[in-house]
């Protein structure tokens, strides 16, 4: 029996939620289930021919504008999909989510990717929590946050995220004079990125034989240009921008690189373990979680830059055996966990149990 699944989320932002929603869907499309996606907002930063695919996709207008005719547009939207299963990311779209669910009687699976939940969403969010039927995270550590507080009120499960296992022979051979190192952080110019961190961390080992390319949205901002210049790392740095295909960047790097202050279990630095690369982060919650029982490179204390240099430093002085070693280690531990095949098995299971269960909820009703 087909499955109508609907997924509601904020906007397409090339993101690490929003990616997984994307593979999530296609995955169910490819095995014939009816797949509806809802971007709240005009935002789409993935370059996917969504029709030629089979996907549906709806985005609404800007808010401010239009909050009318968008809140119209939903409801129809939900009515004529008339969905077994909604998949909500984000936690506005969770809201959003849970108050469509009173009218139109769907089964409700609510994705939790942050440790936290931002002061704004707070009360309306705990205020609405018993109207989930599944919660889903991807990361013990936001599980117990989140149980730990009473934002929620369901027993939650945690499902990792999806990540592609690239063929091994598409990742660098790492070599020991290589000229210069090429270090890659992949991230949007967000605060809870704190890429601050990460250029008072380059100024301080200036000097050495390096280069950092940075993949990640500026959003049109000046700082990061003007503060690259005040440290005097220009030469050190390269801004790339927002990349649709970061494959080519991975396989060309020699270590991975993230300095957040806030991440729930972050994409980025999965799909560098998967591509067999070396990698530093700073030991917050998601990535603690991830990387405290797997020898594949080293944490550092958040927002500590001479830390992240030492680091950085040490990465770089290591022979190529270490570095290779470190890499097979965090490819092992996503090939393991984290393996397409394996999340999305998981997620397709989820989705029939509760589908299962609505139509049979339905059918009840019907006969009496």
């Amino acid at each position: 029996m087909v499955q109508n699944v609907l997924f509601i989320t904020t906007g397409l932002l090339k993101g690490g939620a929003e990616t997984q929603l994307i593979k999530i869907a296609r995955f169910l499309n490819s095995k014939d289930y009816k797949v509806c996606i809802v971007s709240l907002k005009p935002i789409n930063d993935f370059n996917i021919d969504f029709k030629s695919e089979g996907l549906e996709v709806v985005f609404l207008n800007t808010w401010f504008t239009k909050p009318v005719s968008n809140c119209i547009n939903l409801c129809r939207t939900v009515s004529a999909f008339k969905p077994d299963v909604v998949i909500a990311f984000m936690f506005i779209s969770i809201i959003f989510a849970r108050f469509l669910k009173m009218w139109f009687k769907f089964q409700l699976i609510s994705s939790i990717r942050t440790p936290v939940i931002a002061n704004k969403w707070y009360s309306l969010f705990k205020l609405t929590a018993d109207w989930d039927d599944v919660i889903v995270y991807n990361s013990h550590k936001s599980k117990s946050n989140f149980e730990k507080n009473k934002l929620v009120k369901k027993a939650g499960l945690v499902l990792n995220n999806a990540i592609t296992l690239p063929e091994l022979s598409l990742t660098k051979k790492l070599t020991l004079e290589k000229q210069p190192f090429v270090w890659i952080s992949m991230a949007h110019f967000v605060p809870e990125k704190d890429y601050q961190t990460l250029f008072k961390a380059i100024a301080l080992i200036k000097e050495k034989n390096f280069r950092v390319d940075i993949l990640g949205n500026l959003f049109q901002q000046e700082w990061p240009a003007e503060v690259i210049n005040q440290l005097g790392i220009a030469n050190r740095v390269r801004l790339l921008g927002l990349k649709t295909d970061t494959s080519i960047y991975l396989k060309e790097a020699d270590g991975f690189v993230l300095s957040s202050f806030l991440e729930g279990m972050p994409n980025a630095l999965l799909e560098a373990m998967a591509f067999h690369k070396p990698v530093i982060a700073s030991a917050v919650d998601g990535i603690e979680e991830l990387l405290e029982n797997i020898d594949c490179g080293f944490l550092f204390k958040q927002g500590d830059e001479k830390e992240l240099a030492e680091k950085m430093t040490e990465m770089m002085k290591m022979s190529v055996a270490k570095r290779e070693a470190l890499g097979k280690n965090g490819r092992k531990h996503i090939q393991m966990y984290f393996s397409e095949e394996k999340v999305f098995q998981d997620w397709k299971s989820l989705i029939d149990q509760l589908a299962v269960k609505r139509k049979a909820s339905l059918s009840g009703s019907l006969s009496h």
